[in-house]
């Protein structure tokens, strides 16, 4: 209701603002230069001028309302007729100030500007009052000018609505003048709550005579209006009360509804619940639950029980492999260890053969034996697939020296090795396979003539190794190169399984690649990442 108020109030000042706008335009046209064409305002005496100033002001008053002009008449003019019978049109106001009417010293209070007021004589008629200023001089009121009858069109924009019985619609001026009333005309002003006369808009409700009111009241700064709505509070909520009745039967059986459905649900849900909890509490992986399949519910519990059951039977299932694995864990251990044996008796062995050669003054052959023990020591590593860059060239010198033993005066073998790099890690066994391949397939066979440069640098932060030879037998570097990438299975195991070993220890980005030598020759490159060798390396169980 305060909305439709707020709505109403602003269609009836948006009428005020076009009066108080056509009265501007009038002083603009006639009064504001007093000096000009328009002088005569302040000098009408003969019968002539009042008919023309009564005709001006009946031309402005063509839209139903009535204007009237009053001038101050301070020199004393007389007119030759009686102007004081006149309700509209041209008037002079006599006398001092002190003696004017109220509304025109509440004008003079104004300053210029208008308000809206009541008739005087008690009658509904509604005026716009404004005070006249002298243009050379804002303190000199010289007279006023009345817009009457604008009750006619103020109650066309009160919007007709069907309101209770008893209800009524008020507007007041901000001196509390009642300027309009729609609905119940008969009550007196001093009904209307005070609550809805003061302050800003809103609603109010208020008790009088023992009946309750409700209030909707929408205030208006530009002229200082109010717009009241009064309804019997009754009246609104009487419907509703057989309404709310209504609502609190429905609440209770809505209540009593829910109440039922709740137990519904203890039953059909929160048992079931219950029940695969405490099977979830009893059961232990290894020990099988006595529900069948077949038992189970149509319905999502009986999902969610045939879930678990599944779900229980596969960690029984992988408790059992567990457990096997364990025992087959066991069982290898075991076996690595009567493996174990074989080696250290195998060292010892060579050992004993080593010091019985030098005993008979046999060098080389315990040299070779030396060498060869070597070579499965660090071969066999104890199980590790790491070891040191120191470890790895110990190795290939070894089998260097054995080789060079087998196929005398066939070649040579150059070292370059660095120093610092010794103490870094890399797999074991994989400049073997390389010069293994080195040796049978490009020096071997050269008569003294064939040469092998094995080389172990630090470039930036990478290792590398590398293993060149000068023999003279075409190559197919293409096929090579597919070999070491695992596209062709029927050779080069070797190879294929060092440049594997390093990219899945380190990547894709590391491993083995061959390349011409110049001068003749294969070069067979080995890339590894810098990293320091540590004493925990990994094993191959690991």
């Amino acid at each position: 209701m305060l909305q439709l108020a707020k709505q109403n109030h602003a269609t009836i000042v948006k009428t005020m603002f076009a009066v108080n706008d056509k009265t501007i335009t009038f002083l603009d046209n006639h009064l504001f230069d007093l000096s000009g064409p328009n002088a005569f305002w302040t000098n009408i005496e003969t019968l002539s001028q009042i008919k023309q100033a009564d005709s001006i002001l009946e031309r402005w008053s063509s839209d139903g309302t009535a204007y009237t002009l009053y001038m101050m008449n301070k020199v004393g003019k007389r007119t030759l007729i009686d102007l004081s019978h006149k309700d509209r049109g041209f008037k002079y106001l006599d006398g001092d100030a002190a003696e004017f009417p109220d509304w025109a010293k509440q004008a003079i209070e104004k300053r210029g500007a208008g308000e809206f007021r009541r008739a005087q004589n008690g009658g509904a008629n509604v005026s716009y009052v404004r005070s006249i200023l002298n243009a050379q001089n804002y303190n000199d009121v010289i007279g006023f000018l009345i817009v009457s009858n604008l009750e006619v069109r103020l109650m066309r924009d009160l919007v007709s609505v069907e309101l209770p019985a008893n209800s009524g619609i008020y507007l007041f001026n901000d001196l509390g003048e009642l300027l309009l009333q729609r609905g119940a005309i008969d009550i007196p002003l001093s009904s209307i709550a005070e609550s809805a006369m003061k302050g800003a808009s809103g609603t109010f409700i208020a008790k009088q005579d023992g009946e309750r009111w409700l209030y909707a009241s929408s205030y208006e700064r530009g002229f200082g209006t109010r717009l009241v709505y009064r309804v019997p509070f009754d009246a609104i909520t009487g419907s509703q009360t057989s309404f709310q009745w209504f609502i609190m039967v429905v609440s209770v059986l809505y209540l009593a509804f829910v109440l039922l459905f709740l137990l519904y649900l203890l039953r059909i849900i929160v048992r079931p619940l219950h029940r695969l909890v405490a099977i979830t509490k009893i059961y232990e992986p290894g020990v099988k639950l006595n529900i069948e399949d077949d038992l189970l519910r149509p319905d999502e519990f009986g999902i969610l029980y045939g879930a678990f059951l599944r779900m229980t039977r596969r960690l029984d299932h992988s408790f059992e492999e567990n457990y096997l694995m364990k025992i087959q864990q066991k069982e290898n251990e075991l076996a690595t260890l009567h493996a174990q044996i074989t080696p250290h008796l195998l060292y010892n062995t060579l050992d004993s053969i080593y010091w019985y050669a030098l005993d008979q003054g046999n060098s080389n052959v315990g040299d070779m034996v030396k060498d060869l023990s070597k070579l499965l020591r660090i071969g066999l590593s104890k199980g590790k697939t790491m070891i040191s860059i120191g470890e790895e060239a110990e190795h290939i010198q070894a089998y260097s020296r054995l080789q060079m033993k087998r196929y005398p005066d066939q070649f040579e073998v150059f070292w370059a090795i660095e120093e610092e790099v010794l103490a870094f890690t890399t797999p074991k066994v994989i400049l073997q396979p390389l010069v293994e391949n080195a040796i049978f397939h490009a020096v071997s066979g050269m008569d003294g003539e064939g040469a092998i440069w094995i080389r172990i640098r630090r470039v930036e932060r990478t290792i590398e190794m590398s293993v060149e030879d000068n023999g003279f037998l075409p190559v197919d570097l293409e096929r090579l190169e597919r070999i070491v990438r695992g596209e062709l299975d029927d050779k080069g195991y070797g190879i294929r399984n060092v440049n594997q070993r390093i990219q899945l220890h380190y990547g894709e980005e590391y491993g083995l690649r061959y390349c011409r030598r110049d001068g003749g020759g294969i070069r067979a490159v080995i890339r590894l990442p810098l990293q320091a060798h540590t004493a925990s390396s990994t094993s191959s169980g690991a």
